[in-house]
């Protein structure tokens, strides 16, 4: 409403829209319309032209450029490799070359003794050249003269001269052979041979080396290779030297692929190829015939290529988003603008209509003349019904002070400091006298520079609202009376009923069916009573008003005291009980009598849905050192899961038919949760369904066990101060109640336990039975018919200082609390529970205790 009537005054008249043309409008409409895109597509032009450029050079040029760079790079770490195993193999043709121009080598190779010559010559050459496995001498023919290591039994027999003796003859230095099994260890091999020449030229020998491809190996094992890749050296055969980690390949066979020997041998594609998903770079060993492939999968190759790319990608998607998400906001910005700026126009073509029709009062002042500028109808009404505005006068004409609703110095305090006036349900009457509840709010105006456009004035009926809500608390407050009256008188007939229970048994002979009759009745009475004690804690709870008394106690001994209660409940049904107390932290701070009621309301709803012969577990286990939880587990009826959510609310006992089955008023668990949480615990329920029993588990904060009483609180010692005696040793009592039968039931009661006893129906009869006789306690009913029990305890207390005991169908806790304040030492709710009264009588009159040693 204040947004609105704000509108009222702006920087221009309120009717200079009505004047626009229709067509002035359309044009507007349609620019607005299409307005958006001549933004959003430049925006999304200039953000993704170039990332899409960006996005193409990269997977074009780059990536050739990149992948070229790689494949470069390969192929000379490629070369190096070749180089070194070259160069290895060329330290070893170097020996050759230079023992094979020796006349000596010549001359032994010639000598009938070759044999032995060339045996010793070896022995005394091969330990000078450390990096040679092995060396050999061999006739014209290829047969073996002399070898290291030497072997007799292959003297004189051909020694593999296929392998080396043509190539050895073609050339003029050292020729390298493809590997073998070389003799006599059948250690993979190959032989560098040389022919060995005399001056015609003539061929009369070999001499040659031989070098284990396990050395070759070992050397090149120390070289790091990239991921995934693996090298290989392929003799002039094309049999590979090594199988994995550079180890000699036992299979002699020529590699399968023949593309790929194709591809090497044709030399075509620059040392570099691809095939099979693998990147090859290879390079011939010089003077040898052998080839170093190296082998990597293209994927791992080309990672950084493709690391950079998707790179590339993600920032060109989030250019291409960023810029999307730019103009989106872009066009959402201008259209929230069109929309304000059309909202505007329309609020002002309206707010004439709008703020007649409005039922509350709302009206411009200015700010000068302090003149209403304008005002809607109801605002001139109010001003004649409240303002003493005379009947029929124009409001327009008239100025601030002559409508006496607000105060008349308000407006200068909002002119002056800008801050609202609000008055709210203030009292105004009107002509007739009625007294009517107004808001009023008065708020200063500033136009677009900071100019005071004046003051709106608004006022509110609230007449309605205030009767409403003072019907609902005076309802309120007859229910809580409603209810105190009802439980005082329900509770007043069951004080005799209890009373003439405990006298017939005390009386009766042992007759087992009339002691049943009675507990029966007994146990029927208590449950009523608990009834009418429900209702007053649901009416304790709902008002906030629910006082505990906390101090640190046992769980166990609660859960104790609770089952105890139930315990003939347990055996009429034969139910088995099961008590798993597991907990080691049990002490909790907590009120006991709240919490006993718990877990009476607990067991007993475990007792009252379990069918007979069936089964209740009470359990307690520390789920965390500060923390006890308590489970109460029965095999009964269960709870439909559709029930479990509501199962805490009052009144609520999952259907009408387990109502009508077991009755109930549904107050029990409603009040235990209240309970639990006023103590800062939890509690909960859980159940596989329907006739598939139930768990409520309850959780509450432990505390340290409290600490023992000192060395006389010990076991076998008795403590400093004890009590003399335990019997009363004044026992005249002044009982007062109008509730004839409570008194005769009271009466005999207590004479059987050896009380004098005086009765009074009436605080008159009281007073002069005081005035007669002394008396050494007072218990006193509250609703006496001539004047209040609180009464009588203030006179009897400040005349004769008589102590008291309130007894009364009343039990809020204001009753408590203005019992204690009239005196009363005690405040006990009926029906009577007399094991409670005489403890409280026995405390009352009871000599103060002494103190031995």
């Amino acid at each position: 409403m204040l947004e609105a009537a704000s509108r009222l005054i702006g920087d221009k008249p309120i009717f200079a829209v009505n004047g626009m043309k229709l067509r002035d409008r359309f044009k507007k409409q349609r620019w607005g319309r299409f307005g958006r895109f001549k933004i959003v597509v430049p925006i999304l032009l200039a953000g993704w032209i170039p990332s899409i450029l960006t996005l193409v050079v990269s997977y074009t040029i780059l990536t050739q450029t990149l992948e070229t760079k790689i494949r470069r790079d390969r192929q000379t770490f490629v070369q190096l490799i070749a180089h070194l195993v070259g160069d290895d193999l060329g330290g070893k043709s170097t020996i050759i070359e230079y023992y094979q121009t020796l006349p000596g080598v010549a001359k032994i190779l010639t000598d009938p003794n070759a044999a032995a010559a060339g045996q010793q010559w070896l022995n005394q050459t091969y330990f000078s050249h450390p990096r040679i496995d092995g060396m050999f001498l061999a006739d014209a023919e290829g047969r073996l003269i002399a070898s290291v290591p030497s072997n007799p039994n292959l003297v004189g027999r051909d020694f593999g001269s296929a392998l080396w003796r043509e190539g050895a003859i073609a050339t003029s230095g050292a020729f390298v052979s493809r590997i073998h099994p070389r003799d006599p260890d059948h250690r993979l091999a190959t032989d560098i041979v040389g022919a060995v020449r005399i001056s015609d030229g003539r061929v009369v020998g070999f001499l040659g080396v031989s070098v284990l491809v396990q050395r070759i190996g070992a050397r090149l094992s120390l070289i790091q290779f990239a991921d995934e890749s693996t090298c290989q050296v392929l003799d002039q055969s094309d049999t590979a030297l090594f199988t994995n980690n550079f180890q000699p390949n036992s299979d002699l066979r020529p590699v399968e692929s023949a593309s790929l020997i194709n591809d090497i041998h044709n030399g075509k594609r620059n040392g570099h190829f691809e095939g099979g998903g693998n990147l090859y770079s290879f390079s011939p060993i010089e003077s040898t015939g052998w080839t170093t492939v190296l082998r990597q999968p293209a994927t791992v190759a080309y990672r950084p290529v493709h690391e950079l790319l998707n790179k590339m990608n993600i920032l060109v998607g989030w250019l291409l988003v960023g810029t999307a998400l730019a103009a989106w906001g872009t066009s959402k910005l201008y259209r929230r603008q069109t929309e304000a700026r059309q909202r505007i126009e329309r609020e002002v073509i309206f707010n004439e209509k709008i703020l007649a029709n409005m039922p509350s009062g709302i009206a411009f002042v200015d700010p000068t003349s302090r003149r209403f500028l304008q005002a809607n109808e109801a605002f001139g009404r109010m001003a004649e019904r409240f303002g003493d505005l005379p009947r029929g006068h124009d409001i327009t004409k008239a100025n601030y002070d002559d409508v006496k609703i607000a105060p008349a110095e308000a407006i200068e305090k909002v002119l002056s400091f800008g801050t609202p006036f609000q008055l709210i349900e203030h009292p105004l009457k009107d002509k007739t006298g009625m007294t009517h509840f107004l808001d009023i709010n008065l708020l200063r105006l500033q136009g677009s520079h900071e100019t005071i456009q004046g003051v709106l004035y608004l006022v509110e009926d609230k007449t309605r609202d205030v009767k409403l809500r003072q019907e609902l608390i005076n309802a309120n407050a007859a229910k809580d009376q409603f209810l105190a009256l009802l439980s005082h008188e329900l509770r007043n007939p069951l004080s005799p009923v209890i009373a003439m229970v405990g006298e017939l048994e005390a009386s009766m002979p042992d007759s087992p069916s009339v002691r049943d009759a009675l507990e029966l009745i007994r146990r029927n009475v208590e449950l009523e009573a608990r009834l009418i004690d429900d209702l007053l804690d649901v009416t304790r709870i709902a008002k906030g008003k629910l006082q505990l008394s906390f101090e640190t106690i046992s769980v166990h001994q609660i859960l104790q005291r609770a089952y105890e209660i139930c315990r003939e409940d347990i055996a009429a049904k034969h139910l088995e009980v099961e008590f798993r107390l597991r907990a080691v932290e049990t002490y909790v701070e907590g009120d006991s009598a709240r919490l006993q009621q718990v877990f009476w309301n607990l067991i007993k709803n475990s007792v009252k849905f379990t069918p007979e012969k069936g089964r209740i577990i009470i359990e307690t286990l520390n789920p965390a050192p500060e923390k006890i939880e308590i489970r109460i587990t029965d095999t009964g009826m269960g709870i439909e899961q559709e029930k479990i959510e509501k199962i805490f609310n009052a009144f609520e006992q999952g259907q009408t038919s387990i109502t009508r089955r077991f009755g109930g008023l549904g107050l029990g668990l409603a009040i235990s949760k209240a309970m639990v949480d006023a103590h800062g615990g939890r509690i909960r329920v859980e159940s596989p369904g329907k006739d598939r029993g139930s768990t409520f588990s309850l959780e509450l904060k432990t505390v340290p066990s409290p600490a023992m009483a000192g060395d006389g609180a010990e076991e076998g010692h008795p403590t400093v101060l004890e009590k003399e005696s335990a019997v009363p040793a004044y026992r005249r009592v002044l009982v007062v109640d109008d509730h004839k039968d409570t008194c005769t039931g009271m009466k005999m009661m207590l004479e059987r336990r050896g009380y004098e006893i005086t009765v009074a129906h009436s605080a008159e009869q009281a007073m002069e039975k005081a005035r007669t006789q002394d008396f050494d306690l007072l218990i006193s009913d509250i609703g006496l018919p001539d004047r209040s029990g609180y009464e009588l305890m203030r006179e009897l207390q400040n005349s004769k200082g008589l102590r008291g005991i309130a007894l009364s169908g009343f039990g809020t806790e204001n009753d408590i609390s203005k019992a204690r304040a009239a005196g009363f030492s005690k405040h006990l709710t009926k029906p009577i529970n007399f094991e409670r009264l005489e403890e409280a009588i026995s405390n009352l009159l009871e000599p103060e205790p002494t103190c031995r040693s």
